[in-house]
């Protein structure tokens, strides 16, 4: 673990990890909160494209260096607890993905809980992968990525299109997926104290804003427990001392059980969605890296 990475985890456990305890009294002063820390990411280069689109109503964008295949497209989940987080949090890791891949980004601002409840989430981003197949891209040329939240809807989106009979994306990149609502893996407890940014109680605060009195494992808020046959692969990163590390593996255990391809990297000591540093620590780069190489593998870079 790199100084840096210990600073970050520093950082976030002295500021960031209380907030998410009392989210639910206040979520506009929250995200507002969340918002000016986005401000402290480091500026996109100049020779970044990002080009602004709606989709269903829905803010996007696309987010592309130069020289990549405007035919292979990754679409891009945003993390938050399905509470917070829009465009401007993940730019730059979604430039980063994409001079990484070789590929489009299309950055999507699903709507928020708790205005807009589950499933609409999945509604939305189920709509912006049709959009894109509307749009004439191939499925063989289009992967699916998020983190947190934004991979559990990943893998949710997946089910939902394996339900509706829709073609599979080439594969999935998965950034510590929340994919369990329920809070039912043992790291929730045993990780708590060692998570720089998460607790069960966040969980909980996020989980109620976003289902509110609905089954918490229903398969799309939860795709843990949903049918994950037929699904594309994926490669899943997670932290060792994070609370999500059970979600990970068990998605990861449930897929291969289910007769599909799932590589699962834990990376010690690493905090929640480390990769959104990977301006500032290289252990987010290395990530960042191997993500595009698999991105290349799967929608057949050239």
């Amino acid at each position: 673990m790199s100084i840096r990475a210990k600073a970050i985890s520093f950082l976030m456990r002295r500021t960031i990890k209380g907030q998410f305890d009392h989210i639910a009294e206040d979520v506009p002063a929250f995200r507002e909160r969340m918002a000016g820390a986005t401000a402290l990411t480091p500026k996109i280069p100049k020779e970044v494209n990002v080009e602004s689109l709606t989709i269903g109503g829905l803010d996007c964008e696309w987010v592309f260096c130069g020289g990549v295949d405007s035919h292979r497209v990754l679409m891009y989940l945003h993390g938050g607890g399905y509470v917070f987080g829009d465009l401007d949090s993940h730019r730059d890791l979604a430039w980063r993905l994409s001079e990484a891949s070789g590929m489009k980004v299309l950055n999507v601002a699903y709507r928020l809980a708790p205005e807009n409840r589950f499933p609409t989430a999945v509604d939305d981003a189920t709509a912006c992968y049709r959009w894109l197949l509307d749009e004439g891209f191939k499925p063989g040329k289009v992967a699916i990525g998020g983190d947190s939240a934004g991979g559990g809807l990943a893998v949710a989106t997946m089910v939902n299109l394996k339900n509706l009979g829709i073609a599979q994306p080439a594969g999935a990149i998965l950034l510590s997926p929340w994919v369990d609502l329920s809070g039912s893996g043992d790291s929730v407890d045993a990780n708590e104290k060692a998570d720089p940014m998460l607790s069960r109680l966040a969980l909980d605060n996020f989980a109620d804003l976003y289902v509110g009195s609905l089954d918490r494992k229903a398969p799309l808020a939860s795709p843990l427990f949903a049918d994950l046959s037929g699904l594309p692969a994926m490669l899943v990163h997670v932290g060792s001392t994070e609370i999500l590390l059970s979600d990970a593996e068990r998605l990861v255990h449930k897929v291969k059980q289910a007769g599909g391809d799932a590589v699962l990297e834990i990376w010690p000591k690493m905090p929640h969605v480390f990769q959104v540093f990977a301006g500032r620590i290289p252990e987010g780069k290395i990530a960042i890296a191997k993500f595009g190489e698999f991105l290349k593998n799967r929608t057949g870079a050239a």
